[in-house]
């Protein structure tokens, strides 16, 4: 919010004032990159992790596979051996020959029986075969599916991770832009106010920040006063920071913010806020307002560039 208000400062250089709403206008589309690239970042964490937990699945799926492999193989084994160990004895048996079978038998009753006997144990034998084989081939694709899936989840997963290192690169930059376009709006600010308060003698301010103390009448200052005593923070850095927000003009606008502090619309009508049913450039609203939600803690957050000043003071 605050690093995209313009401070108002009557005698300002215009070279200094145009550099620090320039400042101001790139830290406001920085911020606006860090915050979109932060929710990018989020999204592509989510999706890399569920990436991972595929993955993690797959080898599971993948170990159960070859087991079930090994295990048919196995069972085809057993069922060949099976099949085989019945041919043999069915040759020892009935000696593998009709002409043997029907010299070995007396009537035609016991040699369709005999007969009948070795193509049973046969024909059962080589049907077990045939369907463990089956069984194994049908393992064997699933596992060949399995390990497609897992290699196109592999590069999905390399790809997302890629994705993820990429916008933790950029999001570190563009916080160290933005830390730096931060501090440029503090002094910026601060070169202002020194100009402002120089004698009129004097051309050049100090380039310093100006003291803490200020003087205990002015614009606003007895509301200010009333405002922070009822929250227990600092007056002048309630002061201060209207100066650097609005130097105190209830009617400032710089883009969606508006007033003595700089608020948007949608912070103003927050549920946070009791006075947020008054017109957003009341100036007296604005001070109780933001007198409240320095105390709820939302000074560093809401107000980054001009906060740590205004309160260096206490």
């Amino acid at each position: 919010m605050a690093i995209l208000c313009v401070v108002a400062v009557v005698g300002a250089r215009p070279a200094r004032g145009d550099e620090l709403s320039a400042t101001r206008a790139r830290a406001a589309v920085v911020s606006a990159q860090v915050s979109g690239i932060d929710a990018r970042l989020d999204q592509s964490v989510g999706a890399y992790a569920l990436a991972a937990q595929r993955l993690d699945a797959l080898r599971a799926q993948i170990a159960a596979g070859r087991h079930q492999l090994r295990l048919a193989r196995y069972q085809l084994g057993v069922s060949r051996q099976q099949l085989a160990d019945h041919l043999v004895a069915a040759y020892k048996t009935n000696d593998a020959s009709l002409l043997d079978v029907v010299l070995e038998t007396g009537t035609w009753d016991q040699l369709l029986t005999k007969l009948d006997y070795v193509h049973h144990i046969a024909g059962s034998d080589a049907g077990l075969v045939t369907e463990v084989q089956q069984h194994k081939a049908a393992v064997g694709r699933s596992l060949a599916d399995l390990k497609q899936r897992f290699a196109d989840a592999q590069r999905t997963a390399a790809a997302l991770a890629k994705q993820r290192d990429t916008l933790r690169a950029q999001l570190a930059e563009r916080r160290r832009l933005l830390g730096g376009l931060q501090a440029d709006v503090v002094r910026l600010v601060a070169e202002a106010r020194t100009v402002k308060t120089a004698p009129a003698t004097t051309d050049k301010g100090p380039t310093t920040a100006p003291s803490p103390s200020l003087p205990a009448s002015g614009p606003w200052r007895s509301l200010i006063d009333s405002a922070a005593a009822a929250n227990g923070i600092s007056a002048d850095g309630l002061y201060r920071l209207m100066l650097a927000e609005s130097g105190g003009s209830a009617t400032a606008v710089n883009g969606p913010y508006c007033g003595l502090y700089q608020y948007s619309q949608g912070t103003w009508k927050g549920s946070w806020n009791p006075w947020s049913g008054a017109d957003i450039f009341d100036g007296a609203a604005q001070i109780k307002a933001t007198a409240l939600a320095i105390k709820q803690g939302h000074g560093p957050s809401w107000w980054p560039a001009t906060y740590p000043w205004a309160f260096a003071g206490g």
